[in-house]
């Protein structure tokens, strides 16, 4: 890109393409201006737009490539560079490392994210080349290459109530180890186990 070349916004690109009208703009800024959020989550939240768009937008806004994580297979030893915590925390995913270069591939939702960066560059110690994902699609991923979930069926849905991102939760630290989530089900079946036998009569 040229030093003199300022680069063009998420929506005047979208409006320039015709995904949105100019009314549903300034609807998704004056949401933004009031919660504070990504303009791309106020998209998906108003419904004016849906994942695989928003992404392809990003991509062309940033000159980065697009990546369909669905179908991908990752480098072995990917998962090592970065923990899963990391990777659930900030919306990310490791492909693996540039031999040319020593870089980190990383897909993310927003290459633009300076703290999704910073935490990917810690966390693996390089330096990274980004790669643009659905946040759906790097769910699906880090549930399949982290926890070993096999791959399930990929629903296409525009209904922008599914299409959730990384910028709907806080950003706490995720449960980093199967252990956790087998705890966290083991509690629950417990906790059902107490509620059927407080509902069962009692000897008469």
């Amino acid at each position: 890109m040229k030093p003199d070349t300022q680069p063009v916004r998420l929506g005047a690109l979208l409006v320039a393409a015709g995904v949105l009208t100019r009314a549903q703009l300034d609807e998704a800024l004056a949401q933004q201006a009031k919660w504070g959020d990504k303009l791309g989550q106020q998209l998906l939240a108003l419904g004016f737009v849906d994942e695989v768009t928003l992404m392809k937008a990003i991509a062309h806004q940033t000159g980065l490539p697009a990546v369909d994580l669905d179908h991908v297979t990752l480098a072995p030893g990917a998962t090592s560079l970065v923990p899963v915590g990391v990777a659930e925390c900030y919306g990310l995913l490791p492909l693996g490392v540039r031999a040319a270069t020593g870089a980190l591939m990383v897909a993310c939702i927003d290459p633009t994210d300076e703290a999704v960066l910073r935490a990917a560059r810690e966390a693996s110690g390089l330096a990274l080349e980004c790669w643009v994902a659905t946040a759906s699609s790097i769910d699906r991923a880090i549930r399949r290459h982290y926890y070993g979930e096999a791959a399930g069926p990929v629903v296409d849905s525009h209904d922008p109530s599914l299409n959730l991102t990384r910028d709907s939760f806080n950003r706490e630290p995720a449960a980093a180890t199967l252990d956790d989530r087998v705890a966290a089900l083991e509690r629950e079946v417990a906790e059902l186990k107490r509620q059927l036998a407080a509902l069962r009569p009692g000897p008469r």
